[in-house]
């Protein structure tokens, strides 16, 4: 009978129907989404909003507009004082809910991109126009996974004073031992189908940390645990690296 009737209903109308039922999905998911969470960077507790596609339930902050991993990174600069006795700060894609906060907190905060308009100086990550040791802490958020990281990572560590810290963060397939990446995929189409975005250009494996130790650093792993996810609101098992100069 059930396939009967699958037979008598038009393909567009089913597709509508499996449509319907996803975001009903989706409502009953996000009106029972977590409870109470508590915003670590604006102090907001209460109900988080919805955010992406697939829809993450309880992901944003509806006052700092922060997202999961905006509150990991800033959490992860607090519990670990790395603003303390910092002169220059450089943020490449700046986080604005981060960012803001950070620039009250010392002497030199630079907010970097390589388009023009979204932050506060245009600066290619690939090549640095900064001078030798002259930052004490860089933020590179997801960016990587965009450009050619060897290039980008040894800027970092020129640019780096010699007790300077890089706290970055990439998507990461752990299952994976080996980097998928190949420089002849080059259409934005292609590189949605194979890295899962038409600006990335690869999908990482867990040798991403030996690129870091390859470009001359150490690394600690901050992950998102379980309980502070549910007070937090952070994506559980995300993790944030800190990278020192070895």
């Amino acid at each position: 009978m059930r396939q009967q009737i699958k037979r008598m209903v038009p393909n567009a109308l089913r597709w509508r129907i499996h449509q319907l039922r996803y975001w009903i999905s989706v409502f009953q998911t996000t009106a029972h989404a977590g409870g109470e969470k508590r915003c670590v960077i604006c102090g907001y507790t209460g109900k988080f909003g919805t955010a992406g596609m697939p829809v993450r339930p309880g992901a944003v902050c509806p006052v700092c507009r922060s997202g999961e991993r905006h509150r990991l990174l800033y959490n992860t600069i607090e519990q670990r004082n790395l603003l303390d006795n910092v002169k220059c700060v450089v943020h490449f894609a700046p986080e604005r809910c981060v960012g803001e906060i950070i620039r009250k907190r010392v002497p030199e905060y630079i907010s970097a991109d390589i388009v023009p308009g979204r932050g506060g100086r245009v600066l290619n990550i690939e090549k640095i126009d900064l001078p030798d040791s002259s930052a004490e802490l860089v933020l590179a958020l997801h960016i990587l996974e965009h450009v050619d990281d060897r290039k980008s990572l040894a800027e970092i560590h020129r640019i780096l004073t010699p007790d300077g810290v890089l706290i970055t963060a990439v998507p990461i397939i752990e299952a994976w031992s080996r980097t998928y990446e190949n420089p002849a995929i080059k259409t934005e189409a292609d590189r949605e189908r194979h890295f899962g975005a038409s600006d990335h250009v690869r999908f990482y494996g867990r040798d991403f940390r030996d690129r870091l130790v390859a470009a001359g650093f150490t690394y600690e792993e901050c992950m998102a645990g379980g309980d502070d996810s549910v007070k937090f609101g952070y994506v559980r098992g995300d993790c944030i690296f800190l990278c020192r100069k070895a």
